[in-house]
């Protein structure tokens, strides 16, 4: 499992540094797309939530490889060889019982990134 040194140490796990050098500076825009993510992610996250429940390996395999461009364009960086296991293993559909181990830390990671995202969102008004 990943260790979530951000717990520790109180690191973000987000950095808006790409996002913003991306859009120039321009903050309507900055603000445009921390709103999609705000609305978009929970939406990728329950979708995945729910093919788990129901074994459903292609979507599992799709919402995964959806979300890692979501949460990159964020600086997400610690999601991505998460949710690129949890992508390979729903495009083998195999080991759901390591994609649910693997879904509870995307869970958290992405709750802690709301937090931050939300508080950040204040900068760009």
């Amino acid at each position: 499992m990943i260790e979530r040194k951000f717990e520790k140490n109180g690191e973000k796990v987000s950095d808006l540094r790409y996002l913003t050098e991306m859009m120039g500076g321009k903050k309507h825009l900055i603000r445009g797309i921390l709103d999609l993510f705000l609305t978009q992610v929970p939406e990728e996250l329950n979708s995945i939530n729910d093919a788990i429940s129901k074994t459903d390996y292609a979507i599992i395999k799709n919402f995964s490889h959806t979300m890692k461009s979501s949460v990159s364009m964020l600086g997400i960086s610690i999601l991505a060889p998460i949710l690129q296991e949890m992508e390979n293993l729903g495009a083998n559909a195999t080991d759901i019982e390591k994609i649910k181990v693997l879904n509870k830390e995307v869970n958290l990671i992405c709750k802690r990134a709301f937090e931050e995202v939300e508080r950040e969102k204040l900068n760009f008004e």
